[in-house]
């Protein structure tokens, strides 16, 4: 039986995408977790993922053409079975042949924008679809120097062929360079696609995500990094909260993770978004689980209180203020902080890290503004019952990100709600196609 795989939604209320690649022909055997395609909106970018296997007998689109989102793009199935019909195409641009970098017709509703030079969007961020920034990326191309030709003059793919085609302006070694980091990074579990990158939270480490990540229904690989001052990061400096977000994409392309999912909790959260606006990593979805930077509060005694305990007595009490009901917080989770801190550069280095970004009870950076130019699936989880971080603070939470309030939970809904988080990181990650 025939198995359609779908053109994902490359963006909210949008109908159609472009198809820039296809990496598959007819004929072609397909595994469960290959990428076969990679579709392009002014908006964003997907490599589209096969969810079965099988052998290609129907391709509707070819590269160049506009295809209709949810329809069928790449159709699976046994070795010379056939279809009896290809749904309607979409306005197909122009043969492949007549130029290297297709136009495509902007809508009738949508008027084209005219090119301009570093096309700025609100407070200056360069507007650019995830695939233009990953070539240029790639290629060492200075976005900022290439005209933009989508709409509201954002750089798409085509101007980056065109540009790369001119010989178009390279970015400096040194600037390329510049910001470089070693955060370990460690596997949670293998799989195929690209990877889910787990940030924890400020006092953490990678191992809080081991419990979690058996909750998720997907494939992919996960990987867990520390933040400077925390784990195996411990000898990395926090100085600031731009340059841990520096940190993380720099240790991240070093590992050739250039695509990656983000799931982040509380700072690692924050660090997170801050990630998906730099441009220099191309962030398919974000998840973020009690997130900080949505306001400026935060439970000053509590960090405080945290940092100065050094017995399995005082710690508790502290710790179980991350969660509403007490009892859900293990107790090994008690020790196993206390054990970390049996290296006693652990708790300078993250009094060191606190002081980087947080001064007393308040927070010294907002994701806000990279919240709004994030134009993947984004999701906010938030706990009504969160006594670290004001659950109230949610309510800037821009419109383009899902927001789920759990009712009962604190500052650990991956713990408190494990079963419901998990499906909701499963559904954003999914829903990037």
């Amino acid at each position: 039986m025939a198995d359609s795989i779908l053109c994902p939604q490359v963006g909210q209320d949008l109908t159609e995408a472009k198809v820039v690649a296809l990496h598959v022909k007819l004929g072609d055997k397909v595994k469960k977790g290959d990428i076969v395609a990679e579709v392009e909106s002014e908006k964003a970018s997907f490599e589209v993922e096969a969810f079965s296997s099988g052998v290609v007998i129907s391709l509707p689109y070819k590269v160049g053409d506009t295809a209709t989102v949810l329809e069928p793009l790449v159709v699976l199935g046994k070795e010379g079975e056939t279809v009896s019909s290809e749904p309607k195409k979409q306005a197909a641009a122009a043969p492949a042949a007549a130029s290297p970098a297709p136009s495509v017709t902007p809508k009738k509703s949508e008027p084209a924008a005219p090119q301009a030079l570093a096309p700025q969007g609100k407070a200056g961020v360069l507007r650019s679809s995830p695939l233009a920034r990953r070539i240029a990326a790639e290629a060492g191309l200075e976005l900022s120097s290439v005209a933009g030709s989508g709409p509201y003059g954002a750089v798409v793919l085509r101007d980056v062929e065109s540009a790369l085609a001119s010989g178009g302006t390279r970015v400096k070694r040194g600037a390329a360079l510049k910001g470089q980091s070693s955060l370990t990074i460690k596997s949670l579990r293998e799989g195929t696609g690209h990877p889910v990158v787990f940030i924890h939270g400020f006092g953490s480490d990678l191992s809080s995500w081991r419990l979690f990540v058996p909750k998720l229904a997907i494939g992919n690989p996960l990987i867990g990094i520390d933040l400077p001052g925390h784990g195996g990061s411990l000898a990395q400096a926090a100085t600031g909260f731009e340059q841990m977000a520096a940190d993380v994409a720099a240790s991240l392309l070093a590992k050739g993770h250039k695509r990656v999912h983000l799931v982040g909790h509380s700072l690692g959260a924050a660090l997170a978004a801050a990630v998906s606006e730099r441009g220099d990593i191309d962030v398919r979805s974000l998840t973020l689980i009690a997130p900080a930077g949505l306001g400026p509060r935060i439970d000053g005694h509590f960090i405080e209180g945290f940092l100065e305990a050094s017995t399995e007595a005082a710690l508790t009490p502290w710790m179980k203020r991350l969660v509403h009901v007490p009892a859900s917080l293990p107790q090994a989770f008690v020790r196993a902080t206390l054990t970390a801190r049996e290296d006693k550069a652990l708790v300078s280095a993250q009094r060191a890290a606190a002081r980087a970004v947080f001064e007393g009870s308040t927070q010294l950076f907002s994701i806000i503004d990279a919240l709004r130019h994030y134009d993947g699936p984004c999701r906010a989880i938030i706990g009504r019952r969160d006594a670290i971080i004001p659950s109230d603070q949610a309510d800037q939470v821009p419109g383009n990100v899902a927001l789920n309030r759990l009712d009962h939970v604190g500052h650990l809904p991956q713990v408190e709600a494990a079963e419901l988080v998990g499906r909701l990181v499963t559904e954003t990650i999914r829903s990037a196609g």
